[in-house]
């Protein structure tokens, strides 16, 4: 069955947002991204399971985001408004995937190399579903791919751009503001 092309409630773009962990801001992560050319997989010490490491993913809409970040306090991670945007066809050829939501009890005909794609599911107590997650497994490498990078602003966007790569200013394919795509909403 082909694509349905135009579905308000569907992305053709994949997000990676990045927030404030411990000593490091989500605009130094999201540099540290851009520095590296790649997003890394975090694991199982956080909400990964199985003994692979994962990059994650929303698909949730541009115009969605701005509701995920106003009610972080509801979400496991503190999203601030700094990212990437990539398109779904690229982050397929890069081995992303839609996570397999499912009650810890129901996962076990899951393989362990593919655990890193679960995430539970307890309808009514633990439900995760409205983040709409894609992952990679291990680290998600940028190279050789447009994306877009996302600030809160113009002012962020100096700072970021300042520290780019030469590699990540190549492949940019510009900046979205989220002040502003949030402000015409």
């Amino acid at each position: 069955m082909p694509l349905i092309p135009v579905r308000p409630d569907l992305s053709n773009a994949l997000i990676h947002l990045t927030g404030n962990r411990g000593q490091t801001s989500a605009c130094d992560a999201l540099i540290s991204i851009l520095r590296e050319g790649k997003i890394r997989g975090t694991g199982n010490s956080g909400y990964v399971k199985g003994n692979a490491t994962a990059a994650c993913f929303t698909e949730m809409p541009l115009s969605s985001v701005r509701y995920f970040i106003d009610h972080r306090r509801l979400t496991k991670h503190p999203y601030e408004k700094f990212g990437i945007a990539l398109s779904k066809v690229n982050a397929w050829g890069g081995g992303a995937r839609p996570v397999i939501y499912l009650p810890n009890s129901e996962a076990d005909w899951i393989p362990q190399e593919h655990r890193w794609r679960h995430v539970q599911l307890d309808y009514g107590t633990v439900d995760f579903s409205h983040e709409r997650e894609w992952r990679s497994k291990g680290d998600f490498a940028l190279s050789g791919i447009g994306f877009y990078v996302i600030v809160p602003n113009k002012e962020q966007e100096s700072i970021v751009s300042a520290s780019m790569s030469a590699e990540a200013k190549n492949h940019s394919l510009g900046f979205l503001h989220m002040d502003y795509l949030t402000d015409l909403l």
